[in-house]
């Protein structure tokens, strides 16, 4: 299994806006990937930043959703509020309590 965690710095005023917009595009977005898992969509605040932790069962099934036209697409809706490029990191889960 592995969680991919991608982090982001928005406006402090994007968050809300950015959340809503994940609960409307990422539902969809993930629709028929057998090895998607599940996602939260979090935030710290003092910061002005945004994590999304999404847990997969197959890395390489990421990989061709990031490549995907969809998902390009979708995430340009998301980089308008960006402050900078996402960290994205797929990490292999190892343990799970």
């Amino acid at each position: 299994m592995f969680a991919v965690i991608t982090t982001v710095t928005v406006g402090p005023e994007s968050i809300d806006s950015l959340a809503k917009l994940f609960d409307e595009t990422n539902r969809e977005l993930v629709a028929g990937h057998d090895d998607w898992l599940g996602a939260w969509f979090t935030a710290n605040r003092d910061n002005n930043e945004v994590c999304v932790i999404a847990r997969w069962s197959n890395a390489a099934a990421y990989e061709a959703l990031r490549t995907s036209e969809e998902f390009q697409s979708t995430m340009a809706q998301f980089a308008k509020e960006f402050a900078g490029p996402p960290n994205v990191s797929v990490n292999e889960l190892l343990i799970e309590m």
